[in-house]
């Protein structure tokens, strides 16, 4: 029942009322808020039944674990660009007659699409055609028109298989590297403290009703401050009668004839979010200073290099440096759990013994490997060429390790991959191997996986497995196969929540984040000269070279401040907007432990998670303040006053 209100809740919240997203972080507030509602609500009244009917902890973490994985589906996880980018390029491709000649000699298959693509004829002429189905799904129906299921049927099925190919290779990932990097790297996972307190951990007695979060005092003290601090500004926006407590401020107009203008915002603009602060409380400090002091240190190196270095790109280098970088971090990674992949593969083969721990292995790892195979061959029978395929799969399993292991080390809710892309893998290869579908199915897989990675399926995986920390082995497999079909059922009924909402209405306010731009593309490619050792390249080499040294100092050094996961945060917009509350974050933290000892730390937990479990709750109350206006006055969705905390470019 949670996941199907998911489904049908967060995309109309999101994109018809265009309130603050509701399931488009690593702690998604609908799922924050269904807990809440089981924890503080259901189980008190099914006490009232019987002490048997209550729902246990283990239960609550299985709900839990089955609701993240839910949440990946409706928004930024993949339903914000699909179906969206199939209807904009099918429409796109017939716009004009450059375009519609490139897409007809790239041959793309037709089955993928709802609306016809363009042809050559026999002279060779380009004939392009009516997308009448692609045009009213971006716009909506003409009178009189119904939606065309029929038309959806086979590309939804195709693109599905693809995408489901995707989270299998995603699960099967994060099956693979979850007992590794928790029992043996032991990593830091700081969301799952969140989620654990919230529903009251495996350990607790289940005797009591409520887990022991909400008996303290602290803790209500700072949910209920937070909540009424946003209840005034949220009364103020729709009023304009009540006092509104400033949580941001824009300082560009100070800075105009100072240095600090070439900052890129870092400093003249920010917000603080209780959230990020109380998230920051319970991740190491080497992560926390190497968060905010990576996008400090960048802006101030960009403020110098734009006022005293000739010709300075600051954008190309930190990019090429952060591609570098994480790249390294992956590599590292990957080197790090080295025998346990190969203890992996020895389960895969049956060479490790029918041991619960080993079927598990087995089950993962032949998870990630089949995934894996279907995005090869999907992408192969789509008419991208082999080597294209194997590297773009290399890539989107990349980018799903890194954010994996970036929020199990750093657990900040709001981040994406913007630094590694599956393009900048192919640009180490000739240009003349690529053609017009792999530029454009390049532009699908940014949509789909590094986009899509600000709620990545691999990282709610591993968030879902630790959900209970006692699940055994046979539990953990059961998990994965289990949440696999959940999100295929959850595909099926989000994709006809989204069709049905995209054709009823013009105001609904999706983002493809791919377009035939990358189809025109080619015709800069086909006359590109092809060089391996370039500016950029260097650049990449050197963050390759950085971020291991970094990794090195960290394993050798405990004391070691600076890893290189920061520089993820930089020239980046969610990271340079909370980089102050990072800071704000760590701040608290060391000042509790270095004035009152490790004891006041541990006492202050229930405090910060009050900070985040406020700011949540009135997350979720102003976005139903809009719908009830429109529901009680019949008013315009989009001429109602809305309160967002938070809008994702």
């Amino acid at each position: 029942m949670g996941c199907v209100i998911i489904w049908g809740v967060v995309p109309y919240n999101n994109f018809l009322f265009q309130n603050t997203y509701l399931s488009d972080s690593y702690l998604p507030e609908i799922v924050i808020g269904l807990l809440m509602v089981m924890v503080l609500l259901i189980n008190p009244l099914l006490r009232l039944i019987g002490p048997g009917c209550v729902l246990g902890r283990r239960q609550l973490a299985l709900i839990g674990s089955l609701l993240l994985l839910a949440a990946v589906i409706p928004s930024n996880g993949l339903m914000r660009m699909y179906p969206r980018f199939v209807a904009e390029t099918n429409k796109g491709f017939n716009d004009n007659t450059a375009t519609a000649r490139i897409a007809a000699e790239a041959h793309l298959p037709q089955s993928l699409f709802p609306d016809p693509l363009p042809t050559l004829d026999a002279q060779g002429k380009v004939k392009t055609h009516d997308t009448p189905n692609s045009n009213q799904f971006i716009d909506e129906l003409n009178p009189g028109n119904t939606l065309p299921w029929s038309a959806w049927m086979g590309p939804m099925a195709l693109w599905g298989a693809f995408i489901l190919a995707l989270w299998m290779m995603m699960l099967g990932l994060a099956g693979v590297v979850f007992p590794q990097w928790r029992d043996r790297e032991r990593l830091p996972f700081p969301l799952l403290n969140v989620y654990q307190m919230l529903t009251g951990n495996t350990d607790e007695p289940s005797d009591s009703t409520l887990p022991d979060l909400f008996h303290n005092r602290g803790f209500w003290i700072a949910a209920l401050t937070v909540f009424a601090i946003h209840g005034l500004r949220g009364l103020n926006e729709f009023t304009h009668a009540f006092p509104s407590i400033p949580l941001s401020w824009d300082l560009s107009s100070y800075y105009t004839d100072s240095i600090l203008r070439y900052a890129g915002g870092v400093f003249s603009k920010q917000h603080i979010f209780f959230t990020v602060i109380g998230v920051t409380y319970f991740i190491p400090n080497r992560y926390a200073i190497s968060a905010w002091g990576w996008v400090v240190g960048v802006a101030l190196y960009s403020a110098v290099g734009y006022v005293y270095i000739p010709a300075f790109n600051g954008d190309a280098q930190v990019s090429g440096i952060s591609f570098g970088a994480l790249f390294g971090i992956a590599t590292w990674t990957l080197w790090l759990g080295r025998e346990h992949w190969v203890k992996v593969g020895r389960a895969m083969l049956g060479q490790a013994g029918g041991d619960p721990e080993s079927r598990r292995n087995r089950v993962a790892g032949w998870m990630f490997a089949m995934g894996c195979a279907g995005m090869i061959c999907w992408l192969y029978c789509a008419g991208c060429a082999l080597w294209w395929c194997l590297v773009a799969t290399a890539g989107c399993a990349i980018i799903s390790l890194l954010m994996a292991r970036i929020i199990a080390e750093t657990g900040v809710p709001f981040l994406w991959m913007s630094k590694f892309e599956v393009a900048g893998l192919l640009s180490l290869f000739p240009l003349a191997w690529q053609s017009p579908s792999t530029l454009y199915f390049d532009g699908v897989i940014y949509a789909l996986v590094t986009r899509a990675s600000a709620v990545s399926a691999a990282v709610m995986a591993t968030l879902a497995l630790g959900f209970d920390k006692n699940a055994s082995p046979t539990h953990q497999s059961r998990l994965l196969v289990g949440g696999l079909v959940v999100m295929v059922v959850g595909l099926v009924i989000c994709g006809a929540v989204h069709l049905n909402m995209g054709y009823h209405s013009d105001q609904v306010a999706t983002a493809a984040k791919t377009s035939v731009a990358r189809l025109n593309d080619w015709n800069r490619v086909e006359h590109t000269k092809y060089e391996f050792f370039t500016v950029a390249h260097g650049y990449q080499g050197l963050g390759l070279v950085l971020g291991i040294a970094l990794l090195w100092a960290c394993s050798r050094f405990v004391s070691w401040p600076i890893h290189p996961v920061g520089i993820l945060f930089c020239y980046f917009s969610i990271g340079n907007l909370i980089w102050f509350s990072i800071f704000l974050g760590w701040l608290v933290k060391v000042s509790m432990t270095r004035l009152f000892g490790s004891g006041a730390y541990r006492r202050a937990r229930p405090f910060l998670l009050g900070l985040i479990i406020g700011e949540l709750a009135a997350v979720i109350f102003w976005a139903w303040v809009p719908v009830i206006i429109v529901l009680w006055t019949g008013a315009d969705p989009a001429a109602v006053p809305r309160y967002s905390l938070i809008r994702y470019p």
